[in-house]
């Protein structure tokens, strides 16, 4: 992902395009109005052509949107979060916050989505023939026409059973009711998916041998993205299953070092940030957590003001801080961590503070543990 922006909330999910997707784009309605469209409708100029292809380019990102809705509304019918649909260089991906929890529920909000794709490429169809038979201009029945295809490309493509296409997961969702290891069937799924990518750079390969060059450059470039999205799919996979297996209390800072509101933010640096390794401090006062400050927090106040600025004046609030109870998983509260924003979560029992947890240790803690092979 290159970093992007927030296009708004469709049906409650918020839809994000990344910065790869205009490249996408842009070759799409490129070969759209200069190759495909040319070829089918004959004898017209440029302007048409493009018109064609933009709004061809469009539908079709459409449809693939679509298509992630229709993930993400069955996976938040069967009670899995899901956190945003991004569109980018490849099509979309949605985000959900945790694994499917039985095979009946990976399957059905995988399934839906080449049922999608199948029931758009049936009214792209019907809207063709539509436009032949009550005399449409034959712009509107070849771009029609071409968005039936395509989709109907799509769906295929999804059914492929190689991890983590749609097909992927919904061959992961079978060998897992069947054999009830959901491990295995991971495994079983990524490696189709890595054979799936390998076969594909190998077809680039005898196309670009026959001079294809643009045919083969995508064809192995998508074998490659599928084959390193197989494997880091499965290392996900691993590290989420171990991320559900430990509690909070397991891994947290107990009893963390906490400083007062009105302490000054020079003498904080001094005495905390300098002489201690700890990168964020809960702020507490009279046995209340009033917020939490970090580094990033002191940071930002210039040298000469930060003896007459104090700690309360810069801390983050205790409502602005992720708060996670110790019997909580990781998989629990991971989702809740911005990166950009300390990604640190305080530990409360009874409401008192009694620990302190930051994305960094996680990562550390999950490192250690698979370099040591501890589950």
């Amino acid at each position: 992902m290159l970093g992007g922006f927030r296009l708004g909330r469709w049906f409650g999910f918020e839809i994000r395009i990344d910065a790869s997707w205009f490249l996408v784009f842009g070759l799409v309605v490129w070969t759209f109005s200069e190759l495909e469209f040319p070829r089918q409708l004959p004898g017209h100029g440029p302007v048409l052509y493009y018109a064609m292809g933009v709004l061809g380019g469009l539908v079709f990102f459409l449809s693939v949107l679509l298509h992630e809705l229709a993930h993400s509304a069955m996976a938040r019918r069967r009670g899995i979060e899901v956190e945003g649909i991004t569109l980018f260089i490849f099509g979309g991906v949605a985000q959900t916050s945790m694994e499917a929890r039985r095979p009946l529920d990976e399957f059905l909000l995988t399934i839906v989505g080449p049922l999608t794709s199948l029931a758009l490429a049936a009214g792209f169809k019907l809207l063709q023939m539509g436009a032949d038979a009550f005399g449409w201009p034959a712009a509107i029945g070849v771009v029609a026409g071409f968005l039936a295809f395509l989709n109907l490309v799509l769906a295929i493509f999804n059914m492929i059973p190689g991890f983590p296409l749609d097909g992927g997961r919904i061959f992961r969702s079978i060998v897992w009711a069947i054999t009830g290891d959901l491990e295995k069937a991971t495994r079983w799924a990524t490696w189709g998916g890595r054979i799936f990518g390998y076969t594909l750079i190998a077809f680039g390969v005898v196309q670009l041998f026959f001079g294809l060059l643009l045919a083969g450059l995508w064809s192995a470039f998508i074998g490659w993205f599928l084959s390193s999205a197989a494997a880091g799919s499965y290392r996900q996979f691993r590290i989420q299953q171990t991320l559900s297996r430990l509690v909070v209390s397991r891994i947290m800072v107990r009893n963390p070092v906490a400083v007062g509101p009105e302490m000054p933010v020079s003498r904080l640096i001094e005495e905390y940030f300098i002489r201690r390794s700890d990168g964020a401090y809960p702020v507490v006062s009279d046995g209340a957590v009033l917020g939490l400050v970090g580094v990033e927090d002191v940071a930002r106040i210039p040298a000469a003001r930060r003896g007459l600025t104090t700690v309360g004046e810069v801390m983050r609030p205790a409502g602005e801080v992720p708060v996670a109870r110790p019997e909580e998983t990781l998989e629990q509260i991971v989702s809740r961590l911005d990166p950009k924003e300390q990604g640190r979560v305080l530990v409360v029992e009874d409401d008192q503070l009694i620990g302190l947890l930051s994305l960094g240790e996680i990562g550390a803690w999950v490192k250690r543990a698979r370099e040591l092979g501890v589950e």
